[in-house]
């Protein structure tokens, strides 16, 4: 196919004028690329634990004890004498078994209290750091931990718990009932 005469002077000009009209412009500018984002938190490694490491030292949270926790409570039975006619606490060996936290024991036994005195439970200073003690559903945990002066008909409550070492140790406690105080010992795996 070809173009008529008088198109072609025209068309010939046109392509001549593009083809000679300079250097071709560049492109426009591209808007900057965002900054490069962190890796999600799933995506990164966190470092190996250390498995040979020592526990860290325990809290010294205190908290009270709910008086709702109380499991129904009968008189002490031989072998949980009293501290300060308030706390009934085991003379016997209390077992301790894994508690699920590495480098922890756990030995379960109830914490009964004379229904309507309030009492606290204070970890000796120089076992703060290996040992914790909490009762409860769920229930304060720490160094120390308080009861109130909860009501029972049956003159005693009782709540759920225990303690938590490093490892078995004899546990000096610190008792206090109003301002009277007496330091007392529990058996945790091992003979006090």
């Amino acid at each position: 196919m070809s173009l008529p005469a008088r198109l072609v002077p025209p068309v010939v000009a046109c392509l001549l004028a593009g083809c000679s009209a300079g250097p071709v412009p560049s492109p426009p500018a591209q808007p900057p690329s965002p900054p490069a984002q962190p890796a999600p938190p799933a995506a990164r490694s966190a470092p190996p634990p250390v498995p040979s490491a020592p526990p860290p030292p325990f809290s010294a949270a205190a908290g009270a004890i709910d008086c709702a926790h109380d499991l129904g409570a009968r008189p002490p039975s031989e072998g949980y004498p009293l501290v300060l006619d308030a706390v009934a606490l085991p003379t016997a060996v209390l077992q301790a078994n894994e508690s699920g936290e590495p480098g922890r024991l756990f030995a379960k036994t109830g914490l009964l209290v004379r229904a309507g005195t309030a009492v606290e439970l204070s970890v000796a200073p120089e076992a703060a750091g290996d040992v914790i003690i909490g009762w409860g559903s769920p229930g304060p945990k720490g160094t120390t931990v308080r009861v109130p002066a909860c009501p029972d008909a049956k003159g005693w409550v009782v709540f759920a718990g225990g303690y938590t070492v490093s490892e078995p140790v004899c546990v000096p406690l610190i008792v206090r009932v109003g301002d009277r105080e007496q330091r007392a010992e529990v058996s945790v795996g091992v003979s006090c």
